[in-house]
């Protein structure tokens, strides 16, 4: 692999990694001018991931039948205008269109970069080629929070956004004219399957977000129960016809086969996790510990550099050891940080330890686990199984976000009844806690502080679930390998 490929490779997975992480010490100032609440806020990042799921595994095929670098150049052509279209926006509406398009883009980026390296780089150099691009999103989450801290308090929040344009220019410019494996064959995309996609995880991330609403609208309404019900059977209609098509967008043969399946559930439940347990931690310091946006983005730093360390190492390791010992290693790791962060974290040194495990366990579990995936796929299935990957950890992803904004959104709606024409004319605002009045304090600790907890104990659990799973995960045989390398020779 060519050292201009893997730049440009690098550069599209650090400008994803950047935008989620440059957003999260931003939230409370995006809902502010915006004119909006912090719950509400969250729209733009479910929004994100349900489109990112529905672009995934399209891209993924596409990236099979088109060729990987016309797809990837796309992509990142996609993200860059979706960054600067959401730095001119002037209202939430406005903002999470801008997101569908950078999400539509992002699709291509972290899951078609995995199919390059599967297709070029030699087996015994995947892993650490792997471990490179995991580090480098590492990276983007190390600045992330510190960039996204600062232009809040120095700039504007628009700037999180105007970022990531030269990032994308310079990544498109370095792709041109670099020659990729492409396929010869017609290319035939299934619109059907994916139109059920979309349907089946639209309608499910649609329907957790509905149980906001679940004590005035009830279980059965259509907004809740019927969403799922849409879900359901359309996953199961996506089942059914997938497994008919001569050219399926999503082979559910090979993504139902017993090799797979634990390998999708710990994908899902690592998703969770880390955006479960990342995506409100800001805001947790802010209100708990009372730091400025600034520190608060800051203390991602914790998490960030474990996981840019312990990837590296995950990937220059993984060949030697195996992919299996480091996932069941680091989802241990994992359960651990968020355990310390869901019932131990007193103190912003505790908070601290718990985000350094989270990333820890982290690390030592996505570049891995990309290993073992890419080793049990079959010869040409590269971009497909990549996208599984991707799709897989990006709805986990958008189940943890949806999830702990559910629960924060009911502890937002507790703190507006209790401050309603409350002392003060206090409105619920996170800004200059440090000289805030006591019960005011007091009031966000128990309402918008209890809310982050209550979504980082369910995080727990899902790692926890996903220390179990990864227990049943399955690596290629060295005949099984053998036989891909002479098919791609």
């Amino acid at each position: 692999m060519s050292g201009r490929l893997l730049l440009a490779l690098m550069l599209g997975v650090f400008m994803g990694a950047l935008d989620n992480a440059i957003l999260a010490p931003a939230l409370p100032a995006i809902a502010e001018d915006l004119g909006t609440g912090v719950d509400r806020i969250t729209l733009a990042f479910s929004i994100y991931s349900v489109f990112y799921a529905v672009s995934v595994p399209i891209l993924g095929r596409l990236s099979d039948l088109l060729g990987y670098g016309r797809v990837y150049g796309v992509s990142m052509a996609l993200f860059a205008g979706g960054s600067a279209l959401a730095a001119l926006s002037q209202s939430l509406e406005m903002l999470v269109a801008a997101r569908v398009i950078q999400a539509v883009g992002a699709g291509g980026l972290f899951p078609v970069a995995q199919a390059i390296v599967g297709v070029v780089a030699p087996e015994e150099r995947r892993g650490a080629y792997l471990g490179q691009i995991l580090g480098v999103f590492a990276l983007g989450n190390v600045l992330g929070p510190n960039l996204g801290g600062f232009i809040v308090e120095r700039a504007s929040w628009h700037w999180v956004f105007w970022i990531n344009v030269p990032i994308g220019i310079f990544g498109v410019l370095l792709l041109a004219g670099m020659a990729l494996p492409r396929p010869t064959g017609r290319a035939r995309l299934d619109l059907v399957g994916g139109a059920l996609v979309a349907l089946t995880f639209g309608s499910l991330v649609l329907g957790i977000q509905g149980l906001e609403r679940l004590e005035d609208l009830g279980f059965l309404s259509p907004r809740i129960g019927g969403l799922f019900l849409l879900a359901l059977l359309a996953g199961l209609a996506l089942i059914l016809y997938e497994r008919r098509h001569p050219a399926p967008l999503l082979d559910v043969r090979l993504a139902l086969s017993p090799p797979f399946l634990p390998l999708w559930l710990v994908s899902t439940l690592v998703g969770y996790a880390l955006l479960g347990g990342i995506v409100f931690a800001p805001l947790y310091a802010q209100v708990a510990f009372f730091l400025s946006p600034f520190a608060s983005g800051a203390i991602l730093n914790a998490l960030a550099l474990a996981l840019g360390g312990v990837s590296g190492a995950a990937g220059a390791m993984v060949g030697r050891v195996g992919g299996k010992r480091l996932v069941v290693l680091g989802m241990g790791l994992t359960a651990l940080g968020l355990l310390v962060m869901a019932y131990l974290a007193s103190a912003l040194w505790l908070l601290l330890l718990g985000l350094f495990l989270l990333g820890t366990g982290l690390g030592l579990v996505q570049g891995p686990l990309s290993y073992l995936a890419l080793g049990l796929a079959p010869a040409g299935s590269q971009g497909q199984v990549s996208s599984l990957v991707s799709l897989t950890r990006s709805l986990g992803a958008a189940a943890g976000i949806t999830v702990s904004g559910v629960l924060l959104a009911r502890r937002s709606q507790e703190l507006a009844s209790l401050t309603a024409g409350g002392p003060g004319g206090f409105s619920g605002g996170t800004g200059n806690l440090a000289e805030a009045p006591a019960f005011v304090k007091s009031l966000l600790q128990g309402t918008l502080g209890q809310g982050v907890l209550d979504g980082w104990r369910l995080a727990f659990f899902a790692a926890l679930l996903g220390f179990a799973a990864a227990f049943l995960l399955r690596e290629a045989s060295r005949g099984s390998r053998e036989a891909k390398a002479g098919a791609k020779g």
